[in-house]
């Protein structure tokens, strides 16, 4: 936009190609309009934006791990946008523009380069069994980092945060899936904390094995 004030135009006020010229507050104002406006619905927005929509869903169940999982956050940013900017990795887009999440790629901690925990896990009937190996401190470990294990059932989109032993101590932690939830549809994850959560490991995708 262009303040002018060319007796030419005079009181002037229509467009001539791609200027518009009109009068405000007895000055003549030429602004100029853009022949060209970039489409908005290009393959690469419409994939970008099915890639956004796919991972925020999920994101609603992932809210209350992110607050854990990814502490370490610019100002006015939450533990939910770093999980959102994290997993967009984790979503393909087919033909139709549709988002398709990969559950084995999803993760729910910042790789905050804390040293992995050592978690299996086995499901048998509604009881989740995880055993831990305890792991020696290093300048990446304390014994004292917490170690959580993350249970999301697809079908449902509901999640579980399960809180297990310090990094230091080996043994079992058993916990009861929800009563609606299908062993079959349950993913987890796991990964660590330091004790004032401040630094995050990143996340371990576990293989579930069956118990029965």
């Amino acid at each position: 936009m262009a303040i002018h004030d060319s007796v030419l135009l005079g009181a002037m006020s229509q467009s001539v190609d791609n200027l518009t010229m009109c009068v405000c507050r007895k000055l003549r104002i030429v602004r100029h309009k853009p022949k060209h406006v970039t489409n908005p619905r290009t393959d690469k927005q419409r994939t970008q934006r099915a890639k956004m929509k796919a991972i925020i869903e999920v994101a609603r169940a992932f809210a209350p791990v992110a607050k854990i999982g990814f502490p370490a956050q610019p100002a006015g940013q939450t533990g939910y946008n770093g999980f959102v900017s994290a997993n967009l990795q984790a979503v393909t887009v087919d033909e139709k523009f549709e988002g398709i999440v990969d559950y084995t790629q999803l993760v729910c901690s910042g790789d905050m380069k804390l040293r992995t925990p050592k978690v299996t896990v086995t499901i048998a009937g509604k009881v989740v069994s995880f055993t831990q190996e305890s792991q020696d401190a290093s300048s990446h470990a304390s014994l004292d980092d917490q170690v959580y294990a993350v249970l999301y059932e697809k079908a449902l989109d509901e999640v579980e945060l399960v809180k297990l032993r310090v990094r230091g101590e080996s043994g079992s932690t058993s916990f009861t899936l929800p009563e609606e939830w299908t062993a079959a549809e349950v993913m987890v994850y796991s990964f660590a904390t330091t004790v004032a959560g401040r630094k995050t490991s990143k996340t371990l995708v576990l293989t579930v094995e069956s118990g029965e």
